[in-house]
């Protein structure tokens, strides 16, 4: 019987062996499955966030471009004001300009 005794005390202790095996592979399971959770986690937090600040520096761009048209409005009204400016005065001043050049070319000054 002593060897049936043995034999049974090393069969328990190889179960209990294996049982402890299952339980240390099983924690391991859970542990990486929650640190596959949590990364996953962190990796969307960094993907919102990386999102939101491209979001942010589009609408930048955007505001950038809406300011710099209306910018070259301005530049276009204010160029179309000058021109007109300078085509009234051209107008104003054309007839005199042509006299003066006619009678400085008419005129003929003896020393």
């Amino acid at each position: 019987m002593v060897i049936s005794s043995s034999s049974s005390h090393g069969i328990h202790t190889l179960l209990e062996a294996e049982k402890a095996a299952s339980e240390i592979v099983e924690q391991a399971r859970a542990y990486r499955i929650e640190h596959l959770k949590e990364a996953r986690k962190m990796a969307t937090e960094d993907i919102n966030a990386l999102q939101t600040r491209k979001n942010e520096e589009l609408a930048n761009i955007q505001k950038q471009g809406a300011d710099q048209s209306e910018l070259t409005k301005t530049i276009q009204a204010d160029t179309g004001d000058k021109l007109a400016a300078i085509t009234a005065q051209f107008e104003k001043n054309k007839q005199d300009a042509i006299n003066k050049l006619v009678s400085a070319v008419t005129t003929a000054e003896l020393d």
